[in-house]
């Protein structure tokens, strides 16, 4: 018997479930036949299925069902039906639920004249800054699960008769205001670029005023249920939601070090400093100045625009920029003042280098003579960022006060967004949405933080990095400076254009500069709240 039952176990294993099934099976599953309804029918999958085995009985309790069926959308879906018998094998049956449209046509049909004629797939847009990014038929596809994405379009295709097309910006429209302004003229023209928009989150209230995009509020607790509250949050104004995405927020800035370069100068590893708990200001400064004192004339300790530090210090003092709860500019007081001094102090000490610029870096920094720069996890390998340094990257969060005992506090603008075109009907907007949500490989929150782990361990190369990122990653707050419509380097006004030119030119005193351009930007957003 035993000779016997193994000969059976290693055929079932080589052979697949079908050869357990041809020797008898002690269980089956009865009345799952093929069924076509109708759009608004009363459907229950487990009406009329029974399953008996050959030593229990009725185990109809222990079926389960897979696949889901959408009683208001036209379709053909498929449910599988799953049972264990007593002898432990577990059997499956599929069924094909047709669901008709109120005329009686099939999911793709319209009645004309009384007969039922296949309609043409629609197509829907989908804008993007990098379609290689999001298109997972695109032949440089750098995202992740390519073949399931795939898999999951061409049923989405199927499933609502539509044809997906990933477009890239026009060329008149690169980024900032001259992508804005492209998105509002193509509105006002009534001619869209696409159906659905990628943006970003600082964007939003000058698109929500010219109305090229809509509130996908209706949407939020049925079709969208999946998204996340962070997105929702960051897609919101004036208590609509305008922007929406797949995915957890995360912290996406910090500073990154030419590991390379702090290696062979033999100095304290910035990323062990912070895991110590030793990454304060005082310790940043120290750290510096040993940095530059080996480093050679044309070489220097620090590097980037001022104001990318200041945005993400200012937390780490305890303060905001914008005062959220408040309503009110918070740019003018204490913990940012003593930030906006520190800051001045390493310039005034030469440990900044000369000519500064902003995200790609200097050729300073691009050539490895600048030790330490500010930055956000894409630039690592976009290609028109760092993704072509020759040396190694390090990661390390920014430094906190020395007297700052609170959590870490990572501020997030100009968040990437989905938002969809106006100027579409009502069914055509929910279809548009319904489709983007269908693509998503929606995730756990758990399966999410592992899943950005993985990506974290694709981009550095020591697992320190990603220790030290993950402490910080999900330790984020809403910051709305860049998004009242003040565009931070407008001349005389900007933040960042006025804090930089604060800090690193001796003739400016940083708290002259922020009272100047405080009304303004109280204003602003007075009116962004109203």
């Amino acid at each position: 018997m035993r000779k016997g039952l193994s000969i059976v176990l290693l055929l079932c294993l080589f052979f697949g479930l079908s050869a357990c099934r041809d020797r008898g099976d002690s269980a089956e599953i009865l009345g799952v036949d093929n069924v076509t309804l109708t759009v608004g029918d009363a459907f229950n999958p487990l009406t009329g299925i029974t399953a008996v085995d050959a030593r229990d009985g009725d185990i109809t309790s222990r079926i389960t069902v897979s696949g889901t069926v959408n009683m208001n959308v036209a379709g053909t879906y498929t449910l599988t039906y799953r049972v264990t018998g007593s002898d432990g094998n577990e059997i499956s049956v599929t069924r094909t639920v047709t669901v008709l449209t109120e005329d009686g046509c099939g999911p793709n049909q319209r009645k004309v004249d009384g007969v039922c004629v296949d309609i043409e797939p629609s197509e829907i847009v989908i804008m993007h800054g990098a379609t290689y990014e999001i298109d997972p038929f695109h032949p440089n596809f750098s995202g992740t699960q390519q073949l399931q994405r795939q898999n999951r379009q061409r049923e989405v295709e199927e499933l609502y008769n539509v044809t997906i097309r990933y477009r890239s910006y026009p060329d008149n429209a690169p980024w900032g205001p001259s992508r804005v302004t492209a998105i509002i003229q193509s509105s006002v023209s009534g001619n869209h670029l696409a159906d659905i928009y990628w943006s970003v989150s600082d964007w939003i209230q000058q698109l929500a005023r010219a109305e090229a995009i809509v509130p996908v509020d209706q949407y939020m607790n049925t079709i969208g249920v999946n998204v996340h509250a962070d997105y929702r949050a960051v897609g919101t104004f004036k208590d609509n939601v305008y922007g929406f995405s797949s995915g957890m927020l995360t912290a996406d800035s910090g500073l990154y070090y030419n590991a390379d370069l702090v290696k062979s100068l033999g100095v304290a590893n910035p990323t062990q400093l912070f895991l110590d708990g030793e990454w304060t200001w005082s310790r940043f400064e120290t750290w510096a100045t040993q940095v530059q004192a080996i480093l050679d004339e044309d070489e220097f300790a620090i590097g980037g625009m001022p104001s990318y530090y200041v945005e993400n210090m200012v937390p780490l003092n305890g303060g905001r920029l914008i005062n959220m709860t408040l309503g009110r500019v918070a740019f003018h007081q204490a913990p940012a003042l003593e930030t906006y001094t520190f800051l001045k102090s390493l310039v005034e000490k030469d440990l900044w280098e000369t000519a500064p610029s902003y995200d790609a870096g200097s050729p300073s920094w691009q050539a490895g003579k600048v030790a330490i720069h500010p930055g956000q996890l894409w630039f690592v390998t976009a290609d028109n960022r760092w993704g072509g340094l020759n040396f190694e990257l390090g990661f390390v969060p920014y430094p906190r006060a020395d007297d700052f005992i609170g959590d870490h506090a990572s501020p997030v603008s100009g968040v990437a967004l989905y938002h969809l075109a106006s100027g579409m009907t009502p069914e055509r907007e929910e279809l548009v949405f319904r489709v983007w949500n269908e693509l998503q490989l929606w995730r756990t929150e758990q399966e999410l933080r592992d899943e950005f782990e993985l990506t974290l361990l694709t981009r550095f190369d020591e697992e320190i990095y990603v220790e030290a990122y993950m402490m910080i990653f999900d330790k984020i707050y809403l910051e709305i400076i860049n998004a009242i419509g003040i565009n931070p380097y407008t001349p005389d006004i900007g933040f960042r254009g006025q804090i930089n030119a604060a800090i690193r030119l001796p003739d400016r005193d940083p708290r002259t500069v922020v009272d100047s351009i405080r009304p303004i930007y109280q204003a602003a957003l007075d009116d962004y709240l109203e």
